[in-house]
């Protein structure tokens, strides 16, 4: 799935709940996903599935990826 800002906006606010153990919060499944990009910057990605994400060319500088499952992902020039 090709995630835009809005979109991408939702799963990572979820997965913030998901980290900090609140109501309506779930782990960020972004398996597979289409992030190449995408602006990351500062994102709490602790303990996301980026399994095979394509982040080709993604903004991830201060990002927290403690935890991520980054298997097969695509990280050229992130």
């Amino acid at each position: 799935m090709k995630y835009n800002g809005t979109n991408l906006k939702e799963v990572l606010e979820a997965h913030k709940k998901w980290t900090n153990v609140k109501t309506g919060g779930e782990q960020a499944d972004l398996i597979g996903a289409d992030l190449r990009g995408a602006d990351l910057r500062g994102a709490d990605l602790r303990g996301a599935l980026l399994i095979g994400a394509y982040l080709i060319h993604a903004d991830l500088r201060g990002a927290d990826l403690n935890g991520a499952n980054l298997s097969g992902a695509y990280l050229r020039g992130a």
